[in-house]
């Protein structure tokens, strides 16, 4: 039972008492009975705590198809099954750690030109959705498809700008072994 459950029960008791007080007080002098002893009053109700609300229990949730915990995937051939742990077995070399490929003017274009052709066609996309927007009425999306486009056209200009650069280093670059 909560407290305000609680408070207000013992609220409505007092609330009782003070009743039976003061219809007492009111019949003895009515009766004419001696007020100078106090009125004997039977003992207060017996206040007793109720359950309000049922006992909370777990929601009960339908039961789902039961899906396996592990995918097993069948071994291809040339794989080889991995060997049972061991205590005691001495630890296994790590492969060698290959090294990084160097970023050469050629390796930067590619990447550049990639992402610009990239940016490139989601400037036709929003091109579009501005088109349509505008057909709409749309002019809030309108106005948030423009402010993209801008941004989008500005890094675009940059990128082709950086790959201009690049295509000049690329050129100068002795030719990969």
């Amino acid at each position: 039972m909560r407290r305000r459950e609680r408070v207000m029960l013992l609220g409505g008791a007092g609330l009782v008492v003070a009743g039976v007080l003061a219809v007492a007080l009111l019949t003895s002098q009515e009766t004419g009975a001696p007020t100078d002893r106090p009125p004997e009053l039977p003992s207060p109700p017996r206040v007793v705590a109720t359950e309000v609300a049922p006992p909370r229990t777990a929601p009960v949730r339908p039961a789902a198809p039961r899906t396996p915990e592990a995918t097993v995937v069948p071994p291809a051939p040339g794989d080889v099954p991995p060997e049972p742990e061991v205590e005691g077995a001495p630890p296994q070399p790590n492969d060698p750690i290959v090294e990084e490929l160097p970023q050469t003017a050629r390796w930067k274009l590619e990447k550049t030109e990639h992402v610009a052709s990239l940016l490139g066609r989601d400037v036709t996309r929003l091109e579009g959705e501005k088109q349509e927007a505008r057909a709409r009425g749309d002019t809030v999306r309108v106005e948030q498809v423009e402010a993209l486009l801008q941004r989008h056209r500005v890094r675009l200009e940059e990128l082709r700008e950086e790959a201009r650069s690049l295509t000049e280093a690329a050129r100068n670059e002795p030719p990969e072994p």
